[in-house]
């Protein structure tokens, strides 16, 4: 019988038994191969990398642009930083680092991940052409990314609130129950990432599971990277706490068919968790990471390494939706001019209603821009919690209102004077010029005249909430630009004057149709800035690295 040796690592490469070639992790066979013969042997017959310490040696990779690190048990140098999108070659020197307790291997593959990418961005055909570049989709890099794994315990009683609504015959009861049960937690598996430089939200979509981790073995990172963890383990013990006592609430509104479940306790308490014990163990899950920088912003892609979920934000091309649009709007004015002819105050209508959804659009859009530059839904790096614990006070902590609020405030204030001012303009001609006995004539009189009242009334409801959605939006915190707010309520305005004067003359209207219409495709350029600022991050500097530009 001959016993199998192992050749002696070079730096950290763990050496084939057959040749003395390197090894490197297979995803397809889930066991070490080697460079040279090809040959297939099991971590497991590896020698073991325990150290008293519980750390490691490992190789670490700076990137000299953004001063990120990862770091590998190889020695190899690598051309490209996954955090700033640089092609740039990293420096690497030997460190120690603490070695986590488990680790998922990849299941997914690099030719497996880059279809499933290629499959996701066939679903968004505004996308710039250079994000589906076979060139951009080569810098995918395959890297493990730190989480604590929690286990909470926890013994005696919590106070809980029930309702339950039922009905009997012609009846309908709710019910409320003010609950006092035993508190037997015993929740395992609870993850959230120990890395300062991946994003909570992002590591949420990707919904990883530990049902696959084993032991780790640091051969596992041969061909491969990781993060360091650098976020401290009793960062997320109050999320830990909020999950296990939601997970425990499931279970008795389950059992006993509440319709909800509510708990008063806040997060200082633990939600009300009673004596809770928290363990928490390093765990390394897969990740596939790409960075694309355009000027000085980076569009980043997530895709979990075990069930290929792709979590990216896509960018919109304004070229490409500029030439949507040109073929779209002359296929539409070919049509119209066949068909139909639409009147002037009707087309004004038109472009008005057009020109407040584009606000409401943009509202939605700046708010989530607002809430993010914000870090509304993460932990601070301080400690602090955001979304997991009380995201309303939170985020008007976070958000410094008192100066701020009082500026928009004032603003709201001036455009709502504005509007007054409008609406005596139209009430006064209205009073003096009979508008309203012929508005009143054409209800009462019903038929087709009532489309002759229709771009009033559209003018008039347009009008109405543009100003008041304006001044509401103005008056919160990161509220967005007024000025096509304004532009649309002075025009939207003037437009209701014309209709309801019956005296002016149609180039009026056609003017002030194509000024809601510059003040629409105003916002919607800016919607558009906005969302592909929200699909990108500012480029990324660690550990002090100022930006060199």
């Amino acid at each position: 019988m001959t016993e199998t040796t192992f050749a002696q690592r070079e730096g950290k490469h763990f050496g084939c038994p057959q040749c003395g070639g390197g090894l490197r992790y297979d995803i397809a066979s889930g066991q070490m191969k080697c460079d040279h013969c090809g040959s297939l042997t099991a971590i497991g017959s590896l020698p073991a990398d325990q150290t008293e310490d519980g750390s490691m040696e490992v190789t670490e990779f700076r990137c000299p642009q953004c001063g990120a690190a990862v770091y590998s048990s190889e020695t190899a140098m690598t051309s490209f930083c996954s955090f700033c999108g640089s092609d740039v070659v990293l420096t690497a020197k030997l460190t120690r680092t603490r070695r986590p307790f488990a680790i998922v291997p990849f299941q997914v593959s690099r030719e497996q991940c880059e279809e499933r990418y290629r499959r996701h961005l066939n679903k968004y055909h505004l996308v710039p052409k250079a994000y589906k570049a076979a060139e951009t989709i080569s810098h995918f890099r395959a890297v493990y990314v730190p989480f604590w794994r929690y286990h909470v315990q926890s013994e005696g009683q919590a106070k809980l609130k029930a309702t339950r609504s039922y009905t009997r015959g012609d009846t309908q009861y709710n019910e409320t129950y003010a609950l006092t049960v035993d508190a037997v937690i015993d929740q395992k598996d609870i993850l959230y990432d120990a890395s300062s430089a991946f994003e909570d939200e992002t590591a949420a979509m990707l919904r990883h599971t530990a049902d696959s981790a084993v032991p780790f073995h640091s051969a596992y990172l041969s061909g491969f990277f990781a993060q360091a963890a650098d976020v401290a383990a009793d960062t997320y013990y109050a999320e830990a706490a909020a999950t296990a006592v939601r997970m425990f609430i499931d279970k008795v509104k389950k059992q006993n068919k509440y319709d909800t479940i509510t708990t008063d306790a806040d997060a200082s308490g633990y939600f009300g968790l009673p004596k809770p014990r928290f363990d928490q163990e390093l765990i390394m899950l897969p990740v596939w990471l790409l960075a694309h920088r355009d000027a000085d912003r980076v569009v980043y892609t997530a895709v979990n390494g075990c069930t290929g979920d792709v979590v990216c934000d896509v960018p919109v091309g304004l070229q490409r939706v500029a030439g949507v649009a040109v073929t779209l709007s002359a296929a539409l004015f070919a049509a119209l001019s066949l068909l139909l002819t639409i009147k002037p105050d009707l087309l004004m209508a038109l472009c008005a209603a057009l020109s407040l959804l584009t606000q409401f659009r943009f509202s939605a859009m700046h708010q989530l821009l607002y809430n993010r530059k914000t870090r509304a839904f993460e932990p601070g790096a301080d400690g602090g919690r955001r979304s997991f614990v009380g995201p309303a006070q939170q985020l008007l902590k976070k958000s410094g209102a008192t100066g701020a609020s009082s500026v928009f405030k004032k603003a709201g204030g001036a455009l709502l004077g504005i509007a007054f001012v409008i609406f005596a303009a139209v009430g006064n001609n209205l009073l003096k010029g009979g508008s309203l006995r012929r508005i009143v004539s054409v209800f009462s009189s019903g038929g087709s005249r009532f489309t002759d009242a229709l771009p009033a009334i559209v003018m008039g409801l347009c009008l109405i909430v543009m100003v008041i959605h304006t001044a509401m939006r103005m008056s919160k915190p990161g509220g967005g630009t007024p000025i096509p707010r304004v532009l649309s309520c002075l025009l939207c305005g003037a437009g209701l004057y014309f209709v309801m004067s019956r005296q002016a003359e149609d180039l009026l209207f056609y003017a002030v149709s194509a000024g809601l219409l510059a003040a629409a495709i105003w916002e919607l350029i800016l919607i558009i800035r906005g969302h592909n600022e929200y699909a990108s991050r500012p480029v990324p500097y660690f550990d002090g690295k100022e930006n060199p530009a």
